[in-house]
């Protein structure tokens, strides 16, 4: 017997309230445990035994009992590790790709050429790097506004990929200062940089290509799920 729109948005529910909160995982679930409950509901069967065939493809599932009561967590993580695992394998392949591409090399090349004419006018290079910032944060801040397509579990490691470089920005201006009271020079700075622009451009590159993806998917699968 085929659900109704409202039975299969209260499983849903239930399943994001049980803990699995990325979307994309809770779409594959839902899909087991609709199919499991179509397979064995007949029309005569009440609410209460709906709920019951519900509650029993959730333990097959591996919904374990805890002291909220119960939910998926272990199952999340099982899920997530793999996720990962496949989108670090992904990443890896998209980074040789496009770090060989001519587009890529030229841009780069550019903004080598770019940070180094003007090397000795720190103004300039204030400028260039402030301006690399923020283009990075606009990018993100687009993202971020995706806050339904981004509660996804196929974006979290391209997240992790994109916000990295700028951490280990943080971490060599900063380090030397706090624990040296060192200050780094000006042609350090300007080759972190470089590397930075050049590992932020891939990672945003590649969250972009995977939220077009993530998008595509999530608008596919609610309009077949609840419409």
């Amino acid at each position: 017997m085929e659900l109704t729109k409202q039975q299969i948005q209260h499983i849903d529910h239930r399943l994001e309230n049980e803990g699995i909160k990325y979307w994309d995982i809770r779409i594959e679930m839902l899909d087991h445990v609709v199919s499991d409950i179509e397979k064995n509901l007949k029309p005569k069967n009440s609410e209460y035994e709906f709920k019951e065939m519900m509650q029993e493809s959730f333990v097959a599932l591996g919904w374990k009992e805890n002291f909220n009561g119960g939910g998926f967590e272990s199952v999340l993580a099982s899920r997530l590790r793999i996720y990962n695992r496949n989108k670090n394998k992904k990443f890896r392949q998209y980074f040789k790709e496009t770090f060989f591409k001519p587009n890529f090399i030229l841009g780069i090349f550019s903004y080598v050429t770019t940070v180094f004419y003007f090397q000795e006018n720190k103004l300039a290079l204030k400028v260039i790097f402030f301006s690399m910032i923020a283009v990075y944060v606009a990018f993100m801040l687009r993202f971020a506004f995706k806050y339904k397509v981004m509660n996804s579990a196929r974006l979290v490691s391209a997240i992790v990929f994109a916000t990295f470089p700028m951490a280990i920005l943080n971490v060599v201006i900063q380090m030397p200062k706090f624990f040296f009271d060192y200050q780094i020079n000006l042609f350090s700075i300007s080759i972190t940089m470089i590397v930075v622009a050049s590992f932020s451009a891939i990672g945003i590159s590649y969250l972009n290509e995977e939220l077009k993806k993530a998008q595509k998917i999530y608008n596919q699968l609610i309009f077949k799920t609840f419409y």
